[in-house]
């Protein structure tokens, strides 16, 4: 169980069967990204990306996540941020912290009017879940 220190962007169409340590996999088309818990820990880590969820910043200086990813309902509990390529080890949040911050992503969430895109993708990623969780993906 080897800490990840570093990320690298790298830009794909579809999400590989096996997440490299060290790698933040990107689908623009699927507004997601997705990588291998940076503690070590073997889990996978998605975070979809849009006006209401995490913003993606790909530079030079490397790639950047904003809000931090916090893994709080994973064993391992880890809270990082994600800056320049670089992970940023962050303190563990309070059980109350964790409720407040995912109250204020649903409030953000109600007051942005859905278009069709929005519902349409929605539909999209919530039945490519379902799939996934039956086929054993």
């Amino acid at each position: 169980m080897t800490r990840v220190e570093r990320l690298e962007a790298r830009i794909v169409s579809a999400a590989p069967d096996q997440l490299e340590d060290g790698v933040l996999y990107v689908s623009p088309e699927d507004r997601v990204a997705l990588h291998a818990c940076c503690c070590g820990c073997g889990e996978e880590v998605v975070t979809p990306l849009g006006d209401t969820e995490y913003s993606i910043d790909l530079s030079e200086k490397g790639v950047s996540i904003w809000p931090s990813i916090g893994n709080h309902d994973y064993q391992c509990g880890s809270h990082y941020i994600i800056e320049g390529g670089r992970v940023i080890w962050a303190g563990a949040m309070s059980r109350r912290a964790i409720e407040a911050g995912r109250a204020r992503d649903r409030w953000l969430k109600r007051s942005r009017p859905r278009t069709l895109v929005d519902v349409i993708l929605s539909w999209i990623r919530g039945s490519a879940r379902f799939i996934g969780r039956i086929s054993g993906r």
